[in-house]
């Protein structure tokens, strides 16, 4: 069920065929948030894609929940280091 933008965490579940407890271990490591809702937890769309990357490491190649965490630390630190590479390459 799609709420502006949102998606039903039980219809991620089913769609991606993950158990509930998956979503649950995510949000407890802070690696996604939930929007609660009165009927249930919602995932923003915009975090589909690092939902979609965070499963297939788990469960394709084991990475536990804090090598996720690391994981996703080291790739926002590249994003960043990426992004500022590219302001000083523009300034010169």
């Amino acid at each position: 069920m799609k709420i502006n933008n949102r998606i039903h965490a039980r219809q991620i579940c089913e769609v991606y065929d993950v158990p509930p407890e998956f979503i649950d271990a995510l949000t407890e490591y802070q690696l996604m948030e939930l929007e609660m809702q009165d009927d249930g937890a919602y995932i923003a769309e915009e975090q589909l894609a690092e939902f979609e990357k965070l499963m297939r490491l788990h469960f394709d190649l084991n990475i536990n929940y804090e090598g996720l965490d690391v994981i996703q630390n080291l790739m926002r630190r590249i994003d960043e280091l990426e992004h500022e590479l590219r302001m000083l390459r523009n300034r010169l």
